[in-house]
């Protein structure tokens, strides 16, 4: 019986993603330690993280779907 709708794919690329951005928030809280971080910085902080949470997602989702086919 083949499986249909990618939900499970789709899952697998949310937790990608969140294991990406959590890696990336704790990378930047250890520089954060180090220096002052500016109200710029911690804006472009959440930008970054923003970003590499969703090209994580989709990029994780992609290769899964393109792995099932």
């Amino acid at each position: 019986m083949a499986r249909r709708g990618g939900e499970l794919e789709a899952f697998i690329a949310f937790l990608g993603g969140l294991l990406a951005a959590g890696s990336a928030a704790l990378a930047m809280a250890v520089v954060g330690v180090a220096v002052r971080p500016t109200p710029a910085l911690r804006t472009a902080a959440l930008v970054t993280l923003g970003a590499v949470w969703l090209t994580a997602t989709t990029t994780v989702y992609w290769r899964l779907r393109a792995r099932t086919r």
